[in-house]
């Protein structure tokens, strides 16, 4: 689904789809869309916080699960602009927070639509009333050496034009606000989206948020010079988003050993950025509160009440 808005004029073979499921959809899950996630094994820090709640089997999501193979590769006939909107959407239109999920993310446990219907019920106790969705992509695709990290990354750049499209979609049909909100690897999916945002459909300002949680993402990353070797997202951010919120811990254990082993380098979910910074990025600490990486967005442990008192 969506790949007819991509600016390369694709046909788009799952419009009926997507008016289907806003016809079906029964109960109501609320406004926004919410971007992240935890993961399974070390990504997702399982020997810290407490187990996600359980979602509904028809929480609703924008998919492109089985999109890639193990090595990167799209699949299926899929393009580089596709998507599937999955699930019941009862709010179309107004809001939407969409949650983007990190690493190792296992679809066929629910891991995606579990952490979705967590970061929701933490954002309804901030009083968030906006549609929520989750993103779910291919994060556990992958098997080498490195635990296949390094597809994973791959995949989750090439997932920043789908996020893409689906947000200008959706915020041009229904003239509506959308936020994201991007955990652990799902961060470097947003950092591209606001890219292709900018180059593709220069969409300026059309994300009203973006919220880091745990962001797995180099720290030079998101500044407005990172050097000349390194990736860097600066004018995105400034072009395509209201505000980019960026909350980091240096207690997280997984950015700090996991992170730091791969990339050889400090995420901006640990330590915050280095360099300069976007005129609408701001650093938010949360070191006293989050040590588990799993548990930013939770809604007992969590900081999502801060995250929802940034919008």
């Amino acid at each position: 689904m969506g790949d007819d808005n991509d600016p390369q004029g694709h046909s788009g073979r799952r419009q009926t789809r997507r008016t289907f499921l806003r016809a079906a959809s029964a109960t109501a899950v609320g406004g926004g869309l919410i971007v992240g996630g935890a993961g399974t094994a070390a990504a997702g820090n399982k020997g810290c916080g407490a187990e996600n709640v359980a979602a509904p089997d028809d929480f609703p999501r924008v998919s492109t699960r089985d999109h890639f193979d193990g090595d990167a590769d799209l699949i299926n006939g899929e393009t580089e602009w596709s998507y599937d909107v999955e699930g019941s959407w009862p709010q179309w239109g107004d809001e939407l927070t969409l949650f983007v999920h990190g690493w190792r993310s296992s679809d066929d446990d629910d891991e995606p639509i579990d952490a979705g219907q967590e970061c929701t019920n933490a954002l309804r106790a901030a009083g968030y009333d906006g549609a929520t969705a989750v993103y779910s992509w291919d994060s556990d695709k992958g098997d080498s050496i490195d635990l296949g990290w390094a597809s994973a990354k791959d995949i989750a750049e090439r997932n920043g034009k789908k996020l893409a499209n689906f947000c200008q979609w959706y915020a041009g049909e229904y003239d509506a606000t959308v936020r994201l909100i991007a955990h652990s690897l799902g961060g470097r999916t947003v950092m591209y989206a606001l890219q292709t945002l900018e180059e593709a459909y220069g969409a300026r300002d059309l994300l009203a948020s973006v919220s880091l949680v745990g962001a797995a993402v180099e720290k030079d990353s998101p500044s407005m010079d990172a050097g000349w070797l390194d990736e860097e997202f600066g004018d995105h951010i400034e072009f395509a988003v209201g505000r980019l919120d960026n909350f980091h811990s240096y207690e997280d254990g997984i950015l700090n050993n996991v992170f730091r082993l791969r990339e050889t380098e400090e995420a901006v979910g640990e330590v915050g950025i280095q360099y300069e910074a976007p005129d609408n990025y701001t650093d938010f600490d949360v070191t006293s509160e989050v040590e588990c990486h799993r548990n930013y967005y939770k809604e007992e442990e969590g900081i999502v009440d801060q995250l929802v008192a940034q919008w």
